[in-house]
């Protein structure tokens, strides 16, 4: 992903069950985050807020049918094992101390609550969105109110009523609280994921040093992340910047003791006490019984050490129930009228006391396994390119490690206040991990000293986890019944075998497993069905492998078909369809052996022999074998459906699932499907096609590419396609038509794909192009080229042309969010275009290009062109990100050309348009003819007549 995470549109969502319980998560987040202590209060004793959204979680959680959760990563198993030791120790004091036990054990039992939320994520990956969309809103909305009721609290506490029958006041949320959530607030802002406006970040900073000054844990906790998150952003020139800045005023603070004091004797604000914090947690100090109250903690902290590490509850702790703080002889709250607190001031030490340190052991390789995995994403999403990514990943690390900090000096996590919302994050971190794993490889990379028993497990276990992913509103891997009197397909069976014997009409039920490297000719009217876990892979496995030298070596046979289609030249070995995969990973080729390194292979074409330099041994090599999946031979009406295709050797314009060569095959089917892989396209088409509903993904050339007449591609998730590095100025990217009429492509979303987004060129007719999110690929998001007749409606376009993966991207008005090149009769209206920097929005282009459906002027003919005319742009909004940018219509012909000033006087017409911009500019956002102009010269010309321009503030 480069940009935001996975975003729909909002009618994409699948109103399921499962989706009403994530906006109620989130009020009770928003609810913890406001109120604190009161809050967590609220409901019937002993089923509190935190337990009731806790039930509601456990239904929404096995509804979803991803439990692979539990067992998909490192984390994930660490907490499962922590939540079960916890459990054990739980109730074995349930009998002696009763609902004290659980409430102590909710300090890991909340974890639960993880794996609620990373089910739901992986489930639908879009509501990864929702949840950006959520912190957004925390952002802009919570924290304000936050640090307002925070200010009530400490000003007027006396005065803030309490709930009724509970001796809690209604606003009770603690310093280190606040803090933590606050600098959650300030990394999403930092990190580019939430834009704020000054007025905000004032406030922020200001409600930071009046917790500062308050708590050295909220002090540690807010400044901390938020130096990691510039570092690890690569923010170091603003880190000094602000850091500088900062210093300078709390210096002239400090000299001019500026203070101001605060009622019920706590900590007065002030530099001088900001400056004592710090001191105090590296040195002694006097002031404000800071030592004091750091000396308590200390000798309570090594009295559990001795007793655990040193003593007789090394293993099993003293138990989850027992008041720690009247055990272990350090009561504080008898003056206020009693023993109030329960645990130490840091829940390391809670884990250690309460569980031993195996309990500890757990805890910490949860929190460090969890970092690491985040930390290790954003690294490799940077490296891919996928920035935003990258800083979601770091947004959460640095929300996480804020919480543990705060939770490092004080009570938290031991409570629902921090508690809930730190294993929410948590389970946010696991979900969007497996996301973004599945959307690149399915199964994570992994060392390769790690390639053993253990290491096969782990990555069965991530494929069956990566196995929930879909898009909606229907997906490969949801259960699809097979109908009474179909023909079970077990694994290992020969399919085509099964097909050849079956009469026209039949239905196959192909059962969970592997299927390698077979080819599958359906006959009239077959239907293919395949349960979860049915993979139908065109590789076979590489055994004949010899070391020479440093490198491995296997003898290759070369397919009968020459390679097809133009490369980048960066990459000019993309247009080869046998491909290597090394445990589950596509290998480069190279064009010499001297450039052969780890992941990269080298294919001799004089001996026939390829070069590995990884070593293979106790891992799987795959070497693409089979050209189709599905091979049409004049079949019509053929239904493919809940299968996972991929590693097929698929020529250039030619799918896995191939349904266009002959003429005769129409009428088919492709639902429900995931298409990976594949060296060429990921699925073809012919007359009459329905593609629906499909995850098309990492494909070597295209996602779909539709031919006939009367095609319908709705509802798919088509996304980082063309990973081999063709050209797609010649043809590559998510989805490429040619003389294609009546096509319709609706309701999908196109993402991140090295090319262009939805692309019809050459004598389409009769194009129906709405309701689609297309967004970040690497060209033009929706190009329309050198055709006729075509209805652009409706979609949600934003920035593309970003130039990924060595591909053009903007250019002039080439990358455009929505281009139409040469074309006539082209309606494009009701769309939302957000255009970046340098890109361009909505554009018109006329190449006076010679007609490919008109016999060819050598053969005696005048000279016929695609001529730009009768265009109407309409009714649209487009958003400039920056200061640049074109919208209108573009001439790219001589003055000698017939076509010369066609844009002009073509009755092209742009009206009702609104155009926004988000930064104050000078320059030229418009072009009609040969050279970028005003909007104001544009009106001129006859264009935007009633539509209108919206400049900043």
């Amino acid at each position: 992903m480069k940009g935001r995470p996975p975003a729909l549109a909002e009618g994409f969502a699948d109103r399921r069950a499962t989706d009403r319980y994530l906006p109620a998560l989130a009020l009770g987040f928003a609810g913890y985050v406001l109120f604190g202590k009161s809050f967590a209060y609220l409901g019937l004793p002993p089923l509190f807020i935190g337990e009731i959204l806790f039930a509601l979680g456990l239904l929404a959680f096995l509804a979803s049918g991803c439990m692979t959760v539990l067992v998909a990563t490192v984390p994930a198993v660490s907490a499962a094992l922590l939540m079960a030791w916890v459990l054990l120790r739980t109730l074995q004091g349930l009998g002696a101390y009763g609902i004290d036990a659980p409430r102590d054990g909710a300090v890991a039992l909340y974890a639960g609550f993880a794996f609620i939320v990373a089910a739901l994520l992986v489930e639908r990956p879009a509501r990864i969105a929702q949840i950006v969309g959520y912190f957004r809103l925390h952002a802009r909305i919570l924290i304000p109110i936050a640090i307002i009721f925070y200010l009530v609290a400490r000003f007027l506490g006396s005065s803030i009523p309490k709930l009724p029958g509970q001796d809690v006041e209604v606003i009770s949320v603690r310093s280190g609280e606040l803090a933590a959530h606050l600098c959650g607030a300030l990394v999403l802002v930092l990190v580019g994921l939430c834009s704020v406006g000054r007025v905000w970040l004032v406030a922020a900073l200001a409600a930071a040093l009046l917790i500062a000054s308050q708590s050295r844990g909220g002090m540690l906790a807010l400044l901390a992340p938020l130096v990691l998150a510039m570092v690890l952003s690569g923010q170091l020139r603003r880190l000094i910047i602000v850091g500088g800045g900062i210093a300078l005023i709390m210096g002239l603070a400090y000299v001019a003791d500026l203070e101001i004091d605060l009622p019920r004797g706590e900590r007065p604000i002030s530099a001088r006490a900001l400056v004592d914090n710090v001191v105090s947690i590296a040195a002694p100090s006097q002031a404000n019984n800071l030592d004091g109250t750091k000396q308590w903690r200390l000798n309570w902290w090594e009295a559990i050490r001795n007793y655990t590490f040193h003593g007789p509850y090394f293993w099993s702790g003293k138990g989850f129930g027992v008041n720690l703080a009247e055990a272990d002889g350090f009561v504080v709250g008898l003056e206020r009228g009693g023993p109030l607190l329960r645990s130490p001031h840091s829940v390391h030490m809670t884990y250690l006391a309460r569980s031993g340190v195996p309990g500890l052991t757990l805890w910490l390789l949860t929190c460090a396994s969890w970092l690491l995995a985040m930390l290790r994403a954003a690294r490799l999403a940077w490296l891919r390119g996928d920035v935003d990514w990258s800083r979601y990943f770091i947004f959460l690390s640095c929300y996480l490690a804020s919480i543990i900090i705060d939770a490092s000096f004080d009570v938290a996590l031991e409570g629902p206040m921090l508690g809930i919302p730190f294993w929410i994050l948590f389970g946010v971190g696991l979900g969007s991990l497996m996301v973004y794993r599945g959307l690149h490889v399915i199964a994570p990379a992994r060392p390769r000293r790690l390639a053993g028993t253990g290491a096969h497990i782990a990555g069965a276990a991530a494929l069956l986890a990566a196995t929930c992913l879909g898009s909606p509103p229907s997906k490969a891997t949801e259960i699809t019944k097979c109908p009474s009197g179909s023909i079970q397909v077990p694994a290992g069976a020969t399919i085509q075998a099964l097909v050849a014997k079956a009469a026209p009409g039949a239905t196959f039920c192909i059962g969970p497993g592997l299927y390698r490297a077979q080819l599958i000719a359906p006959k009239d009217g077959q239907v293919f069905i395949g349960q979860p876990g049915a993979i139908l892979n065109g590789a076979e496995l590489v055994t004949d492998l010899r070391q020479s030298g440093p490198f491995w070596v296997t003898a290759t046979p070369r397919p009968g078909h020459r390679a097809f289609g133009t490369c980048l030249t960066s990459r000019p070995r993309c247009n080869d369809p046998v491909r290597f995969f090394l445990d589950g990973q596509p290998l480069e080729p190279v064009a010499e052996l001297a450039s052969l390194r780890p992941g990269t292979v080298f294919d001799d074409p004089a001996t026939g022999r390829s070069y590995l330099a990884d070593d293979p041994r106790g891992r799987t090599l795959e070497r693409t074998l089979q050209p189709y999946a599905f091979r049409n031979d004049g079949a019509r009406g053929v239904t493919v459906k809940g299968l996972i295709v991929e590693k097929y050797a698929t020529p250039a314009q030619q799918g896995a699932i191939f349904g266009d060569e002959n003429p005769r095959a129409t009428d088919w089917l492709i639902e429900d499907n995931e298409v990976r892989f594949n060296s060429g396209a990921g699925i073809a088409t012919g007359d009459r096609s329905v593609v629906r509903g499909n995850k098309v993904h990492h494909n070597g050339q295209l996602g779909i590419s539709p031919n006939g007449a009367d095609v319908v591609i709705e509802s798919n998730e088509i996304y980082e396609n063309n990973i081999y590095g063709f050209d797609a100025g010649w043809e590559a990217g998510g989805v490429k038509a040619g003389d294609v009429e009546r096509l319709t492509l609706r309701g999908n979303h196109v993402h991140d794909n090295y090319g262009s987004g939805l692309w019809c060129d050459v004598d389409c007719r009769g194009a129906l192009i709405e309701g689609n999110l297309v967004e970040r690929n690497s060209d033009a998001g929706i190009f329309y080229e050198i055709s006729f007749d075509a209805i652009i409606r409706n979609n949600i376009v934003r920035l593309n042309g970003t130039g990924r993966g060595g591909q053009q991207g903007s250019f002039w008005v080439w990358g455009a969010g929505i281009q139409i090149a040469a074309c006539e009769r082209v309606s494009v209206y009701g769309n939302t275009v957000t255009v970046s920097e340098g890109s361009s929005g909505i554009v018109l282009v006329d190449q006076g290009r010679e007609r490919l459906d008109q016999p060819p002027a050598s053969a005696g003919h005048a000279k016929a062109l695609y001529r730009t005319v009768g265009n109407a742009v309409h009714d649209n909004k487009v958003i400039y990100e920056g200061p640049t940018g074109l919208s209108g219509g573009a001439s790219d012909v001589a003055t000698a050309s017939p076509n010369f000033g066609i844009i002009e006087t073509g009755d092209n017409l742009f009206d009702r348009n609104t155009y926004v911009l988000q930064q104050a500019t000078e320059a030229a956002l418009f072009i009609w003819g040969h050279a970028p102009i005003s909007y104001d010269a544009f009106r001129t010309l006859g264009q935007e007549a009633n539509g209108r321009i919206i400049r900043p503030n």
